[in-house]
């Protein structure tokens, strides 16, 4: 069921915008034919907050995830898309690259910027993945990203409307079994 979500990425880590991809995504997931009646959800936060994992669970795509027992590292690099699959409207899910990460070092923090922005800009919903205990950090709840895009919306696209759902995490995965009894039967 997740090979049927298309998964395609559309910025690749260096900022190029994936041209070629973008259609072939188009052209396989009928996006076309939807006109206007389509929604993108987004979801952003700190590296390694498990954002993939995320978005596979809720709504059936297959984007890359970290696999924590091998250590933490960077999955996601630029921003993938995919068709959420048993959705509708057709809905489109955008994976961005985490923040905080140490692949682009402490200070550069113009690719998460612009890619905050940019889901900002299409997205109608973006969920902010944060760890419980980053509530309250300035640098690691991504305040100043945030007030940055913000201010910067603001200016921009007044008129448009996002929603914006922040997902709390306090749970990491310690590698011992979780008795099935604790598991929901839907995330």
């Amino acid at each position: 069921m997740a090979d049927d979500c298309c998964a395609t990425q559309l910025i690749h880590g260096n900022g190029k915008f994936n041209v070629q991809g973008l259609h072939s995504f188009m052209l396989t997931t009928n996006l076309s034919q939807c006109g206007l009646s389509y929604a993108v959800v987004a979801v952003m936060g700190p590296q390694s907050s498990g954002k993939s994992t995320l978005m596979n669970h809720l709504f059936y795509t297959n984007f890359r995830e970290m696999d924590a027992f091998r250590g933490r590292s960077q999955t996601t690099k630029g921003i993938s898309i995919a068709k959420c699959v048993r959705v509708a409207p057709f809905t489109i899910a955008m994976d961005l690259e985490g923040t905080d990460g140490r692949e682009r070092g402490e200070d550069d923090t113009t690719f998460e910027k612009q890619s905050a922005l940019f889901a900002l800009a299409i997205a109608d919903i973006v969920l902010i993945n944060m760890w419980c205990h980053d509530i309250g950090r300035e640098r690691a709840a991504n305040k100043p990203l945030l007030k940055t895009v913000f201010q910067v919306m603001l200016r921009l696209f007044s008129p448009r409307k996002t929603t914006l759902l922040f997902v709390i995490r306090d749970k990491q995965r310690s590698g011992l079994p979780m008795p099935a009894s604790f598991l929901p039967s839907r995330l």
